[in-house]
């Protein structure tokens, strides 16, 4: 095999290891399964309502029955049916290496129209925040999968966030290296499926890229503009992005700057640190052609996140073991349960797990939110 024209960074492996996470079928499946649970709390809802004959209440002359329970089942449940038949057939079209953004879009717009006055406050909370947290989590696909754009959806700034959001997709993830035998270029349709990075910048954004019919071609890569390199300078690749502090500096050292001055919202976001990120993130980008490169995952083997002494963050904090007393109040995960994230209080006994993985370790989650 030829020699790879540079070495990946623990920054490109941990932007390549995310595009594959939110490219396979096991995080496809755990959409299917969400709506599946959405599905199955309308039901017993829906039922409620029937029982308790929500419905005469809410039907009037000048709506007729927009408000009930009725109206809900005809109109607003087809939608959430086509959705599940959706991503059930994207699953089935994986085996012929076919992809595409998921119908949460479409599904969220048509269910906003669909009166939700037949629930109660409390079931009208708790659909909403179902849904959301479904539409979240699709919107990962829908950023890795749309080619509607000049790029993909996926910039520095915006997979930075994700990293900190989906730490088990770091853990225990497989190797990663370069292959310079297959390559391409923007406009192509690569020659193999999987993750590519730009040989010539190692600031430019990685996507994934996929062979089947319609084909997902290499787009522009997104990569810094001035703004963005000198920002990657000011702040370190450590801060940049997740610090807000830092990202605040930034901005008030550069409040007469008209690469930042001319944005919209600049008034409002050079007031709160939090928003100095997204500030400096909607300016920080451009996107250029280029030459590309694939990156291949090595099952089997695991990645070794160390770089020059140095490694990227996948959870530092407690770690504790399955049937233990948790040591500090938090939000943990474990690699021996999909989709495990959850809080615990300070004292309060970690579970096991059980399944094949082996023994349950719960992993401190660096994002707190």
């Amino acid at each position: 095999m030829q020699k790879a024209p540079f070495q990946l960074s623990a920054w490109q492996k941990a932007q390549v290891t995310l595009l594959y996470h939110f490219a396979s079928l096991d995080y496809l499946k755990g959409l299917q399964q969400r709506l599946h649970a959405l599905m199955a709390f309308i039901d017993p809802t829906l039922d409620l309502a029937k029982l308790q004959q929500r419905d005469p209440l809410l039907t009037d002359a000048r709506w007729g029955t927009r408000n009930t329970s009725g109206n809900w089942a005809n109109n607003g449940w087809p939608f959430l049916a086509d959705f599940e038949l959706s991503v059930a057939i994207h699953i089935a079209k994986r085996a012929f290496e076919v992809y595409s953004i998921t119908g949460a879009n479409q599904c969220g717009r048509g269910l906003a129209e669909i009166s939700l006055d037949w629930m109660t406050p409390d079931e009208q909370s708790d659909f909403e925040t179902r849904f959301e947290q479904i539409s979240l989590y699709a919107m990962n696909i829908d950023d890795t999968m749309d080619r509607s754009g000049q790029t993909t959806r996926w910039d520095d700034f915006s997979l930075a966030l994700r990293r900190h959001e989906y730490p088990e997709a770091l853990a225990h993830a497989p190797a990663l290296r370069l292959r310079p035998d297959v390559t391409g270029q923007t406009g192509m349709v690569p020659v193999r499926t999987g993750v590519y990075l730009p040989i010539d910048d190692p600031h430019g954004t990685p996507q994934f890229c996929w062979t089947g019919s319609p084909a997902g071609e290499l787009l522009e890569s997104s990569t810094f503009n001035d703004l963005g390199l000198d920002a990657l300078a000011a702040v370190g690749r450590a801060d940049l992005w997740v610090s807000d502090d830092s990202m605040h500096t930034f901005v008030q050292a550069h409040l007469n700057d008209p690469r930042l001055s001319r944005d919209p919202l600049f008034s409002r976001s050079t007031a709160k640190p939090k928003l100095a990120p997204s500030l400096v993130a909607r300016n920080a980008f451009t996107s250029r052609p280029c030459g590309w490169i694939y990156v291949e995952q090595i099952h089997g083997e695991r990645e070794d996140w160390s770089e020059n002494g140095g490694s990227v963050e996948i959870g530092n904090g407690p770690r504790v073991e399955g049937g233990v007393a948790c040591p500090q109040s938090g939000y943990y995960f474990t690699p021996a349960k999909a989709d495990s994230r959850r809080y615990f209080a300070k004292g309060e006994t970690m579970p096991q797990v059980g399944g094949d993985y082996g023994a349950t370790i719960w992993q401190w989650d660096l994002g707190q939110e």
